[in-house]
């Protein structure tokens, strides 16, 4: 097996890394322990600037934002996260959903704009088409 055969073998093995982003930590706490015992490697941020210093330092195969947070939005976090990896795949979730929001989402790169309340089986599902999407 060659040296790009071995590490494409890896990468298709590796746990899928998700980055869940939001200001409530109970939110936070739910989505973790959930996307881990789905078999998904899951890092939080309780806010945008966080989010996007994380990603600064390590690479994502799919984020989570809230819409609504303190200091930078979502929508700027979105911005953020995909100017500093322009193929990761940014699901938005807001309780304020408006065609003007999904529209400037899907305008800065959002792969999924949701409303609450989050299914989570269907969150499960769109994550994992996510990540599919980015490999």
């Amino acid at each position: 097996m060659s040296a790009a055969d071995a590490e494409g073998a890896t990468q298709a093995c590796a746990v899928p890394r998700v980055l869940v982003v939001d200001d409530e930590r109970d939110m936070l706490e739910i989505l973790q322990d959930f996307f881990e015992s789905e078999g998904y490697a899951v890092m939080v941020a309780d806010s945008g600037e966080r989010a996007i210093e994380l990603c600064k330092h390590g690479t994502f195969d799919v984020a989570i934002t809230d819409m609504r947070m303190p200091g930078i939005d979502g929508l700027h976090t979105l911005i953020g996260l995909r100017q500093l990896d322009p193929r990761l795949p940014v699901i938005v979730v807001t309780g304020y959903a408006s065609d003007d929001t999904e529209q400037r989402c899907r305008n800065a790169g959002a792969f999924e704009c949701i409303q609450k309340p989050v299914d989570l089986d269907d969150l499960l599902r769109l994550v994992g088409a996510a990540v599919q999407a980015r490999n």
